[in-house]
């Protein structure tokens, strides 16, 4: 069985790559770079695939958190499925994405022989384990610090065959694929300063209306491709073969597109944060992962008097008077 619970830094000893997978990552760094904007999928399968000609991959799948709870699941690879659909899923407190989340280091099936590992949800072959496993933390850089965001993983069912390189490649690519979607939404919150008098526009933010509208396109494409082969001549049956993968390729685009919207900023919770200075509003993204105030003076390295300083300021701005309500506030769409 693979197992789906799920990250930078270099293994020690490591003394570089290959010029075989030095080649191999730097191509796919190149494809990564210039994989048009909003083709996430195409992203995600590129990453994947260049994964397996570095090592065997039975298992591939990359998350999001939403919270101390979710995983934002858009992409996920099995083999003995072929498609996975994209989704959300919720890890534990004392599983590895957790793990990943506190430490922000790779984990390594060898590490424990994958106890921890199996502490995550299953999915594959449930006749087998996983024989090796690598997860890594998917690491955003703001100005001051790097800060996890997610995970992603590979995994087989062959045991011992993941190697340094192996690591080092994920990683590698993993930051390749993190700079193309940042860089991606800070191209549309550049775009939207272009018709908004602040910092960020309707692209940067959504609202359930804008969920909904989306979703509502998203169907009338299906609805027109499957009206087009309604009133098409049906009668060749590789032009019948190629109009069908179309549709399922676009709905698997549509599926990946609309759980990846649960990870935009909402209208009302940017609103609540344009309130705030820097440093609450770095506290306050911590509150709504539910950290206490010892967790959260630990992480910036500030005093825990001083926390609860910027939390009292950040419930008077947010008219509440409990931390809960911070975090719902902050917490789109339920």
């Amino acid at each position: 069985m693979i197992v789906a619970d799920a990250g930078e830094g270099s293994m020690p000893g490591f003394k570089g790559f290959s010029p075989k997978i030095a080649e191999i990552v730097r191509n796919a760094d190149r494809t990564i770079r210039y994989v048009a904007p909003g083709e996430h999928r195409r992203l995600y399968n590129q990453w994947r695939v260049t994964m397996g000609t570095i090592g065997p991959v039975d298992s591939f799948y990359i998350g999001f958190f939403r919270d101390e709870q979710y995983l934002v699941i858009p992409y996920m690879f099995d083999e003995l499925e072929e498609y996975e659909p994209p989704g959300f899923q919720m890890y534990g407190q004392e599983g590895l994405a957790t793990w990943i989340k506190n430490h922000a280091k790779p984990y390594i099936y060898s590490m424990d022989s994958g106890k921890l590992l199996n502490k995550g949800h299953s999915f594959g072959d449930e006749e087998r384990l996983s024989g090796d496993a690598i997860a890594i933390p998917l690491l955003q850089s703001p100005p001051d610090r790097s800060v996890v965001i997610g995970i992603a993983s590979m995994q087989t069912y062959r045991s011992n065959v993941y190697t340094e390189e192996t690591v080092q490649a994920f990683q590698v690519l993993a930051r390749s694929v993190v700079t193309a979607l940042q860089r991606e939404r800070e191209d549309l919150a550049r775009q939207s300063t272009l018709f908004t008098d602040g910092p960020l526009g309707a692209k940067s933010m959504i609202s359930v209306v804008d969920i909904i509208e989306d979703f509502g396109h998203k169907l009338e494409r299906l609805r027109n491709k499957i009206d087009h082969l309604l009133k098409g001549e049906l009668s060749n049956p590789e032009l019948i073969r190629h109009e069908l993968t179309a549709l399922r390729d676009l709905c698997e685009r549509a599926q990946g597109e609309t759980t990846e919207l649960f990870m935009v900023p909402s209208l009302d919770s940017q609103t609540l944060l344009d309130k705030l200075t820097p440093r609450e509003r770095e506290i306050a993204e911590l509150i709504r992962n539910d950290l206490t105030n010892e967790e959260i003076a630990l992480r910036l390295a500030i005093s825990e008097p001083t926390v609860k300083t910027h939390v009292t300021r950040i419930l008077r701005k947010f008219s509440v008077r409990q931390r809960s309500a911070v975090a719902a506030k902050l917490r789109p769409f339920g």
